[in-house]
């Protein structure tokens, strides 16, 4: 599932890459955390007029032996460009040299690919603009480069 599908249809489905993303953590022994909210089984309304600290909490928190993270899974390449623009306050709002933001990208019959904002942001500018049929602008990051 990814940006070419509504949310309504996006939200019918399980989000297969946080399924891989606990299957990963529960393999390794870590503790995990899912954080926020569960838009699949328990929506909340009007849930796009929050504060975008809110709508924007990292999706889990993990620790392995005292180290620890947060974690915004993905389970595409594509980054919107809204998201880009918000990376910096994600930054200031969720990364503590104790605590760092991770960006861990999953994809069935693969090990999670784990990259800090800062490296998310280099192959973001290193990408092009595309469009989903909704107007959305997006960019596909160059995993494998």
């Amino acid at each position: 599932m990814n940006g070419a599908y509504s949310y309504k249809e996006r939200n019918n489905v399980v989000n297969i890459a946080e399924v891989l993303f606990e299957a990963y953590c529960k393999s390794k022994g870590y503790f995990y955390r899912r954080l926020g909210f569960d838009e699949k089984n328990d929506p909340i309304p009007n849930f796009y007029n929050l504060n975008p600290l809110i709508r924007n909490l990292p999706d889990f928190y993990i620790n392995n032996k005292g180290v620890a993270g947060l974690v915004m899974v993905k389970g595409t390449a594509n980054i919107k460009a809204s998201e880009i623009k918000l990376l910096p306050h994600f930054l200031e709002w969720f990364d503590s040299k104790e605590c760092p933001l991770i960006y861990a990208f999953c994809f069935k019959d693969q090990k999670p690919l784990m990259l800090y904002p800062e490296k998310v942001i280099e192959l973001y500018e290193k990408s092009t603009d595309q469009q989903w049929h909704d107007g959305v602008t997006y960019r596909n990051l160059n995993l494998n480069g």
